[in-house]
């Protein structure tokens, strides 16, 4: 996380990510990709799979044919569309029906997957989650939109470049293992566990997620005497309002 004073805000660019769940023999399980230790930002965290908003992703007509419910208009279709897309890149996790299942495991493009292998994506399983914005005192900004979906049975792989690593973990193993500075955590990754961790079953996870409004959370950035200060709205609803300094090492861009 770069802390310069900028004279200008940066547009925070769309972004998606996915929470994968799925009840294991003890308890939930999230589905996590490992960062490569290569990359500049985060490197080693581990984070939910997904990315940046592309443009194709915000041209409704591209997709249409493949929603299963394609009469249903969502508003946050391009983010729901981008998570899937980031979420089958990564981890080769196709949240979608599909009668030709032996595809998903041939390197296809996300859209030429859905064109040959006739598929139906599940957007209107996908429950929103969390909504996260960069402070406005950061150059490079995202707007991200966070969804929690169930899994159905899949295998996870990982694509070896950004992603080394793709696992399921029990969140409250997970935020164990940060106290523990066993794994690195970026805050909105470590709120977003402890959010999901309130939950003991994809079931109750999911009716929670629907019961809950999702609050815009846009973190205020300051620059003090003894380093850097970062906090969030109590009315978030995560029970934590400031980033730990481990958290803050984790999201400093290295040079």
């Amino acid at each position: 996380m770069t802390t310069k004073t900028l004279s200008k805000v940066a547009p925070a660019s769309p972004a998606s990510s996915i929470l994968l769940i799925r009840d294991g023999r003890g308890g939930l399980e999230v589905l996590m990709t490992e960062r490569a230790k290569t990359m500049r930002f985060a490197p080693g965290a581990l984070v939910f799979p997904g990315g940046k908003v592309d443009a194709t992703d915000m041209q409704r007509w591209r997709w249409q044919r493949y929603l299963r419910h394609s009469r249903r208009q969502l508003a946050d279709a391009s983010f729901r569309i981008a998570a899937v897309r980031e979420l089958y890149e990564e981890t080769n996790i196709l949240l979608g029906e599909t009668k030709f299942k032996d595809i998903i495991g041939t390197k296809l493009p996300f859209d030429g997957l859905l064109s040959v292998g006739s598929v139906k994506l599940k957007l209107d399983e996908m429950q929103p989650f969390a909504h996260w914005v960069t402070p406005e005192t950061v150059p490079r900004r995202f707007d991200t939109y966070f969804f929690l979906a169930a899994d159905d049975g899949h295998v996870e792989k990982h694509d070896g470049v950004e992603a080394v690593a793709a696992r399921w973990y029990k969140p409250r193993e997970i935020l164990a293992d940060w106290e523990d500075d066993k794994v690195p955590l970026m805050f909105p990754t470590r709120l977003n566990l402890m959010k999901l961790a309130r939950s003991s079953t994809v079931a109750s996870a999911l009716q929670a997620a629907r019961q809950a409004p999702v609050v815009r959370v846009l973190p205020r950035l300051e620059i003090k005497d003894k380093g850097v200060n970062l906090t969030i709205q109590k009315s978030a609803g995560y029970d934590v309002t400031q980033a730990s300094e481990k958290e803050l090492s984790v999201e400093a861009v290295k040079s």
